[in-house]
């Protein structure tokens, strides 16, 4: 299987390995998740377990455009409030280790809303 664009796996499952080893519960396999408009999501396969990886779009890109510490922040901001959102996990500001900073979250299934009537 090959590494989806802005991944490297191998890189990825050694970083894993040496900062949350609770995370490195075997090779990581991941897709991208199409739609978004900005930032690139993809879903992880690590083990039994589903995570979600943020990262900014590929080529040049404005950091505080895509300040993935920001996201992460706030994520962690409200995770002991009322508003629901997934656990943030882990946040990488080394762009060498997949290319750009990025960060980790738990995976939350439900309806993704894309419109505004969808609300």
């Amino acid at each position: 299987m090959t590494d989806p664009a802005g991944v490297d796996l191998d890189r990825l499952a050694d970083y894993l390995a040496r900062h949350r080893p609770d995370l490195a519960a075997g090779p990581p396999r991941a897709r991208l998740i199409s739609g978004g408009k900005s930032n690139l999501t993809y879903l992880l396969h690590i083990g039994d377990r589903e995570l979600v990886l943020r990262r900014p779009p590929l080529g040049h890109v404005l950091a505080t455009a895509h300040d993935m510490a920001r996201e992460f922040r706030v994520i962690s901001a409200l995770a002991p409030t009322e508003v629901p959102v997934p656990g943030a996990l882990l946040r990488c500001p080394d762009p060498d280790v997949i290319g750009a900073p990025f960060y980790l979250m738990e995976r939350v299934t439900g309806e993704v809303y894309r419109t505004r009537a969808q609300t």
